[in-house]
């Protein structure tokens, strides 16, 4: 097919793409600050514990 004197430029099949990023949201590293009882996320990354419920949260990793 041609456009123009020129080929029409073909995208290539999805298995050869780059998988297209994610939009929004936070990095996974940020899982351990983030409340499991209320959902809130920490203010701070050396938290201990949820500002908003007192509840421990998970610890960061070995």
């Amino acid at each position: 097919m041609t456009t123009h004197g020129r080929e029409a430029e073909v995208p290539p099949p999805a298995a050869d793409r780059a998988p297209e990023p994610a939009g929004g949201g936070e990095p996974v590293c940020l899982l351990h600050l983030v409340c499991p009882d209320c959902g809130r996320l920490a203010d701070e990354r050396g938290a201990r514990s949820c500002s908003r419920c007192g509840t421990p949260l998970p610890d960061s990793g070995p």
